[in-house]
């Protein structure tokens, strides 16, 4: 499957709300913790088109339909950072999607943006999402014990990073 990365569409607000609705990616997600309507996903488009320290992207697929969001946010142009978050509609689930946007977004952070680490956190609880880091090539590098409240119980956090050096050596160059 061909991907490609684009700034969001007001009409990908639709498709955002798969989300919010299966219990399968939300329980995986800390800002479905409290109501997140759609004027508030449609708020988040908006406000993408315009951030310099938060860079959120649509992936889609050769038709241009909405498949997910990656981004990288908190971007530290003097810590040379940013935080990393994906997130891909179900009925793309095992399509190698995730991996490929992976692919384009860190080439973008460590290319375009100069960037020298890209980091992440993951819920304790999110097994697939960990699964899916490990195989990439992040790196674990911290856990935060009972650190995020989350369905009337304590769970970890766990920190990745991946740097620019290990993407030179594993992935490609432009």
């Amino acid at each position: 499957m061909d991907i490609k990365l684009r700034p969001l569409k007001l009409t990908d607000a639709d498709y955002m709300k798969e989300f919010t609705a299966d219990e399968d990616i939300s329980r995986n997600l800390l800002f479905t913790r409290y109501p997140f309507p759609t004027e508030n996903m449609i708020s988040f488009i908006k406000t993408s088109w315009e951030d310099k320290r938060n860079i959120h992207y649509a992936i889609a697929n050769e038709s241009d339909e909405y498949i997910g969001t990656i981004s990288l946010k908190n971007i530290s142009y003097i810590d040379k950072n940013a935080e990393y978050a994906i997130v891909t509609r179900k009925k793309y689930w095992g399509l190698n999607v995730a991996s490929l946007a992976t692919d384009k977004i860190l080439n973008y952070g460590f290319y375009t943006l100069n960037l020298n680490k890209i980091y992440l956190n993951v819920l304790s609880s999110n097994l697939r999402a960990i699964r899916f880091y490990k195989k990439y090539g992040f790196n674990q590098e911290a856990i935060f014990k009972k650190h995020v409240y989350r369905n009337g119980d304590y769970v970890d956090l766990i920190w990745f990073s991946y740097f620019k050096n290990d993407f030179n050596d594993k992935r490609f160059k432009p």
